[in-house]
């Protein structure tokens, strides 16, 4: 067993992207060759300037001062590119091992499955290797499966072979992860290091030169033109901040999406409407075109993109009522005093999985990924926090602006990030439609499904916005 690990020490990669790492890693590297840029009309200004005044040693000191500013900016960000650079493999060979280890365990329940059922809730929620493993000692806490009252003798050897190739792909994703999280760490506090320390005197703040300066505004709306000002395919800028904390309420993701939805028509819903037909889809899209444009031009996609999806999405599987049904079962299924002995994932039909996987609006997002476009820590939401995700979801208005920044993020971690939104092909549309479906499984049939009918229904969505 020391040389095997368990699913729940790695699950945590099926949520990373080496895509969105590198992506972090060309800014990184866009910041370097900006400064790089600076650097030699900074060189020639304090050599080829000859001049004499009691200011000139200032001047002179001044140039030397930004020359050293701006090459130890370039080398930090230099070293800290190289670091996620080299991150990103690691994380992909990682997330290659776990997938494999996941085929692995997967075999692994199908064929414990052909022994009995969990019957407690502990069984339920137990991983298939530390199933089998309680299975062939026939004691521990899984005495609620049907199967330890059966004779497992004929799957023991497939079933070891199983858990032993599931445990040692686990552990060789947690190994490749580990080991290069550590190093890339330590390159990023070296290059953090490499920084110069900026120091503002005074009690008043630090001075708003841009504003102050008309030369600077004039300097930076001529930079624009200029690649290396942003990377190719981004979206509009905007500041990046990290999750909110318990004690904030209204992020500032919500508090931006809320200003922008204020002056924007009303918008028709589906919440009450069983079964949406084609007609109806058409029909939604074309009331809510407004809408739906206003969004995809704040997160930077297409437009068809986002009515493609919404064509998708509108009235789905189950309207918006049903949604709540299904989320309210998934909560009381979680909670201690809920539905126990049965877990979530084994509710039956479409109420089986996790609350913060629940959909919800007429753009399905789960509440999970509503929360993180959202500036929200979805692995630490308060239950006020969970309120205002949910109603920013059924908000017609509020969830166009929350799926089309989804999108955005979706794109960002394709192998095309730097392809301008009105470049994208339509196989390049079909694949992040595919990978908002099916998240971290996009290329399983179910997800390329989906991205098959979306690119079925393209033409009307697009007629729908006219």
């Amino acid at each position: 067993m020391s040389g095997l690990s368990h699913r729940g020490d790695v699950e945590f990669l099926e949520e990373c992207s080496p895509a969105l790492v590198e992506r972090n890693a060309a800014e990184f590297r866009r910041l370097r060759d900006l400064l790089v840029q600076v650097e030699e009309p900074a060189r020639r200004a304090e050599t080829r300037t000859q001049w004499q005044s009691d200011g000139s040693h200032t001047y002179t000191a001044r140039l030397a001062e930004a020359r050293m500013l701006v090459t130890r900016l370039a080398e930090g960000y230099d070293k800290a590119a190289s670091a996620l650079h080299a991150y990103a493999l690691a994380l992909g060979t990682a997330k290659s091992h776990y997938g494999n280890g996941r085929r692995s365990e997967r075999a692994l329940a199908a064929l414990i499955g052909t022994k009995g059922t969990a019957v407690t809730r502990t069984a339920q929620e137990a991983e298939p290797m530390r199933q089998w493993e309680d299975m062939r000692a026939t004691t521990g806490f899984l005495d609620g499966l049907a199967e330890l009252t059966m004779d497992v003798d004929d799957i023991r050897d497939e079933a070891n072979r199983l858990h032993d190739d599931a445990g040692g792909n686990f552990r060789l994703a947690k190994t490749a992860e580990q080991e290069a999280r550590s190093t890339c760490v330590h390159a990023l506090e070296q290059a953090y290091e490499l920084l110069p320390e900026f120091v503002v005197k005074g009690a008043g703040g630090r001075p708003d030169l841009y504003a102050a300066m008309a030369d600077i505004r004039r300097e930076a709306a001529e930079a624009r033109t200029d690649p290396l000002t942003r990377l190719p395919g981004g979206g509009p800028r905007r500041e990046m901040t990290g999750p909110v904390g318990p004690d904030t309420l209204v992020s500032p993701q919500l508090r931006d999406i809320r200003m922008k939805v204020a002056g924007l028509p009303d918008a028709a819903d589906t919440y009450w409407v069983p079964n949406v037909t084609d007609g109806m889809r058409a029909d939604w899209i074309a009331q809510n075109k407004a809408v739906l444009r206003a969004a995809a031009a704040h997160a930077g996609v297409p437009e068809d993109l986002l009515a493609g999806v919404a064509w998708q999405e509108v009235g789905g599987w189950q309207p918006g009522f049903a949604d709540d049904l299904v989320g309210a079962a998934r909560e009381q299924a979680e909670a201690p005093w809920g539905l126990s002995p049965v877990a979530p994932h084994n509710l039956p039909d479409r109420l089986g999985g996790r609350s913060d996987e629940t959909s919800y609006g007429p753009i399905a997002i789960q509440l999970r990924r509503g929360a993180e476009v959202l500036g929200y820590d979805p692995e630490h939401l308060t239950e006020q926090q969970r309120g205002l995700v949910e109603q920013a979801l059924q908000d017609p208005k509020e969830n166009a602006f929350v799926a089309g920044a989804h999108l955005a993020q979706i794109k960002a971690e394709t192998s095309f990030a730097d392809v301008p939104a009105d470049r994208l092909t339509e196989a390049q549309k079909r694949e992040i439609a595919a990978r908002y479906n099916g998240g971290p499984y996009w290329d399983l049939g179910k997800a390329q499904g989906y991205g098959d009918r979306f690119v079925d229904d393209l033409g009307r969505a697009k007629d729908a916005m006219r």
